[in-house]
């Protein structure tokens, strides 16, 4: 397939995976121009074409982001740089006319952290079933959603904040121009993510703006809907930009935007993590939220679900069981109500809806009595079973603290099995819209009358009374 032809020049890539599975990587295309200097806090805006063929074979910077709140801060596998808009695409496509569907990840870290360059979603595992994967990086944190009056004034549209959102909306609109060069069909695109991943997906359901872009949809252990990260008016995020402004110094300038734009960024992250603390805004989205700026956001998500007016497409709606007892660092009891919110909204529409609840924990680390902490799913969704991309250490962080003694979780056979079911049934979703395979498990769509929902561990099985999980 190589150089693949895309609409700003050709790329080449790698070949990654075991020989007779290889998948064909492309690490750091970019799909907006670099959101430096005058461009920093406005939309991404189109890139520059570029002679000849691109190598794409290494990973891009990160976005620049500092640790969250009290969680111990995750190695940075990558130096950071504003000129962060680059995403990867996964292809075991042998032509560019295979058509197969498009999975595009959106990663957790509340609005505050993370990366498109983990090494455990951009392993060789889950695109072997048959579909494109693509990770998005996007500008986080204060660099990302900084909304200010002056701002506002500035743009054509009177608001400010949401650049993240708008990035992901352009990487998406990138998938539909670009993607079939990559064996990719740009009429089945999935969005799925986990944690604030998850919020960025129902985001992107809720907003107007990217109806069209996906057909499909994933919540892992995040919303927007209902009280996870729910989204502020745009006045109250210009209030707290006034605030930063004055914590930068730059308010009393004669041209406060020109002296925050000529800062470099790492000072931006150093006020943005002091004021964070100060403010004691230590959920996941720090300082800031998505805003409903009648734009990107008419109205809250909640609200919008609620009206019928989200993006209708299947969805499924997945959290960890540990995640709403407990104990540990991120626990979300009331994410149940607002998938249940979810659901009602998709079927009510329409659409299918599917539940699930995951469980499956380690076998060293459920003889420690550790619970299925938020983020364990991540290493099934993506074919970690053996630890080959290092993810496991990482998981210790929060599984340390619910009941995990040592770092080594004692991964099985039995991962496998529950890994390979996740990876089949999340793809033959992306297929179809459906996650059912014959054989594996009947996989009820959500009814309000039943609350059907999967509950996966070994064994797969279908239970009750989604909403009543909890007591």
């Amino acid at each position: 397939m190589d150089p693949v032809k895309t609409e700003a020049g050709y790329v080449t890539g790698a070949v990654i995976g075991e020989l007779g599975k290889e998948v064909r990587i492309y690490r750091g295309i970019p799909y907006a121009a670099p959101p430096v200097g005058d461009l920093r806090w406005k939309p991404p805006q189109p890139v520059t074409p570029w002679p000849g063929s691109r190598q794409c074979t290494e990973f891009s910077k990160i976005a620049p982001q500092a640790a969250l709140g009290d969680l111990p801060p995750f190695p940075q596998i990558l130096p950071s740089s504003e000129d962060c808009l680059y995403l990867n695409v996964l292809t075991p496509a042998k032509k560019t006319t295979d058509k197969l569907p498009v999975m595009v990840w959106m990663h957790g870290g509340g609005y505050q952290l993370g990366s498109a360059s983990d090494p455990l979603t951009n392993a060789p595992r889950l695109p072997r079933y048959g579909v494109v994967v693509v990770n998005v990086n996007m500008r986080l944190n204060t660099i990302g959603l900084l909304a200010h009056p002056l701002l506002s004034r500035e743009s054509p549209k009177g608001v400010s904040g949401n650049y993240m959102f708008w990035d992901m909306i352009a990487a998406l609109q990138w998938v539909q121009k670009n993607i079939a060069a990559f064996g990719g069909d740009a009429k089945n695109v999935t969005i799925f993510g986990e944690s604030g991943g998850g919020a960025k997906v129902a985001n992107l359901m809720a907003s107007p703006l990217a109806k069209g872009l996906f057909h499909k949809a994933i919540c892992e252990s995040g919303t927007a809907v209902g009280l996870f990260m729910p989204g502020k008016p745009l006045k109250e995020l210009e209030a707290m930009g006034e605030k930063f402004f004055a914590r930068l110094g730059v308010n009393k300038e004669k041209d406060p935007l020109a002296a925050a734009r000529a800062l470099p960024w790492e000072k931006i992250i150093e006020a943005d993590n002091t004021l964070t603390r100060e403010l004691a805004m230590l959920g996941p989205a720090g300082l800031w939220e998505a805003g409903l700026d009648g734009w990107f956001l008419p109205d809250m998500p909640t609200n919008t679900f609620k009206t019928g007016k989200q993006s209708t497409v299947p969805l499924i709606v997945c959290a960890n069981l540990g995640e709403l007892t407990g104990p540990g660092i991120l626990v979300f009891p009331g994410l149940i109500s607002d998938y249940v919110d979810m659901l009602a909204a998709v079927t009510k529409a329409g659409a299918k809806g599917y539940a699930c609840i995951f469980d499956q924990v380690p076998s060293k680390w459920k003889q420690e009595g550790c619970v299925s902490t938020h983020a364990m799913e991540l290493g099934y969704v993506f074919g970690d079973w053996d630890n080959t991309t290092g993810n496991w250490p990482m998981i210790y962080v929060l599984t340390s603290q619910s009941g995990a003694k040592s770092p080594d979780p004692g991964l099985t056979d039995i991962d496998r099995k529950v890994s390979e079911a996740m990876m089949a049934m999340w793809t033959q979703f992306a297929k179809t819209g459906d996650p059912n395979i014959k054989g594996l498990v009947n996989w009820p769509a959500y009814e309000a009358a039943t609350e059907r929902y999967l509950y996966i561990a070994d064994p797969l099985a279908v239970k009750s009374g989604f909403s009543q999980i909890l007591p």
